[in-house]
């Protein structure tokens, strides 16, 4: 994998061809924080990369390792038309992308983990943040994805979780900056192109990927509660459903940690 600066002018190139401002730096505090930032001020679509980052964010406020100049950090700022109870849908649909987008990349089976996680061969590969802003009629959505494409001991270290990297798992070399360009390509026309009344395909599509589908789950709400079910994937809002003795449940992102449950 590449180590050297991004490739500013291919990002450009890029950018403009899609109609997208966009931002490139060695390192930044957070690419969610950047874009949000240039929307107050600009109103405009954009992509904003960097090499590194210093408060790099994962879920519920959670913190990123972002070690320089090796993954990648990235975030798509997109305006989207979606129903306020609809927006989890934004997040599932930039997760299959990735997922497709990088198997067929690397040629390693990646799965999804809902709502965000990336995962490979049960670790966690890489996630996605998606943060939104309501504008007019529509919304702004924040799409941040970190990717691990390289972790050497001292940041498997900082991690402190079961982490994967994609290149001990890929099947050929991998460049980091054309594989960017193709995760962010693929992002944005799964996001642009998204039908939210497409319940039936965007559930199907997410199940080919899912990591847990059909198989028994634990979920652990923000009071500790555990709850077990199988899961069933997703509901036409993105809620998990998990089917449980009480029958068919649904479950918001916001609430609850997924895991499998422990023996």
């Amino acid at each position: 994998m590449s180590s050297a600066p991004i490739d500013a002018d291919a990002l450009a190139g890029f950018a403009a061809a899609r109609g997208l401002d966009w931002i490139c730096q060695q390192s930044t505090a957070s690419t969610n924080a950047d874009v949000l930032q240039h929307f107050e001020r600009s109103r405009r679509e954009v992509v904003a990369v960097s090499a590194a980052q210093t408060a790099g964010r994962g879920r519920r406020g959670r913190g990123w390792h972002s070690p320089p100049g090796r993954n990648i950090y990235c975030t798509l700022g997109l305006l989207k038309p979606v129903p306020a109870n609809r927006q989890a849908l934004v997040g599932i649909a930039a997760g299959i992308a990735l997922c497709r987008s990088l198997r067929a990349a690397s040629g390693a089976e990646i799965h999804l983990k809902w709502p965000n996680d990336l995962l490979l061969q049960g670790a966690k590969l890489g996630g996605i943040l998606t943060e939104s802003r309501s504008h007019r009629e529509q919304f702004f959505f924040a799409i941040g994805f970190g990717l691990n494409l390289a972790l050497d001991d001292a940041d498997h270290g900082a991690i402190g979780q079961p982490a994967a990297s994609l290149d001990r798992a890929a099947r050929r070399p991998l460049e980091r900056d054309p594989l960017l360009i193709a995760l962010l390509d693929a992002v944005l026309a799964e996001v642009r192109g998204l039908d939210i009344a497409d319940e039936a395909g965007l559930a199907d599509a997410f199940a080919r990927y899912d990591a847990f589908h059909g198989r028994e789950v634990e979920i652990v709400d923000g009071a500790g509660h555990r709850t077990r079910g199988i899961d069933r994937g997703i509901a036409a809002d993105g809620q998990l459903r998990l089917e449980t003795g009480a029958g068919l449940e649904s479950f918001a992102a916001a609430e609850i940690s997924l895991r499998a449950p422990a023996a």
